[in-house]
């Protein structure tokens, strides 16, 4: 089962990734149950918000996350985890700049399954523009947090944020 659950937690519990990749024959040799799925996928969920993490370890993490997560909205910690790029204090700006793509596309899934308003949409995309307004001025200002992983330079020009930031928010735009 240690096996199992390693492929499972490695493949984000997508089935049709394993069976493309080629893992999904051993996989299925296991006979997992979607209880136990389940509870793995919880389990993981559950150490996602136990554990601080920094730079791109955050945003992998962020990642694997929102791709645990049910795009019907079923999951309790759905919108704690689409909102937590604009609310996490302890991730860097840079971290959270590669997160919002991230978590647009999570709401537009759960958009295109009927299960994401517009009025929820435009509610993020107001905290969203509080969130970047604060990473632009700081950026701005040369104060910006970055963590050390990060070497690219586009986020240190405070031009090339705001134009991130514009692309952003006509990328939500979209869905209102």
């Amino acid at each position: 089962m240690e096996r199992a659950k390693e492929l499972y937690l490695s493949y984000c519990g997508n089935h049709f990734m394993m069976d493309h990749d080629g893992a999904g024959a051993e996989y299925g040799r296991y006979r997992v149950s979607k209880e136990t799925e389940e509870a793995w996928r919880r389990e993981y969920l559950e150490q996602y918000f136990a554990k601080r993490r920094f730079g791109r370890a955050a945003v992998n993490a962020y990642r694997r996350a929102v791709e645990f997560l049910k795009s019907d909205r079923s999951d309790p910690e759905w919108e704690e985890i689409l909102y937590e790029p604009l609310r996490v204090k302890h991730v860097d700006d840079v971290s959270v700049m590669f997160m919002l793509p991230i978590s647009r596309k999570l709401a537009k899934k759960a958009a295109e399954r009927g299960c994401y308003t517009r009025q929820e949409a435009k509610r993020y995309l107001q905290e969203m523009e509080r969130c970047t307004a604060g990473i632009l001025k700081r950026a701005e200002e040369g104060t910006q947090v970055r963590s050390e992983d990060y070497v690219m330079l586009e986020f240190s020009d405070p031009a090339y944020i705001a134009s991130y930031v514009q692309d952003l928010k006509r990328a939500w735009a979209e869905m209102l």
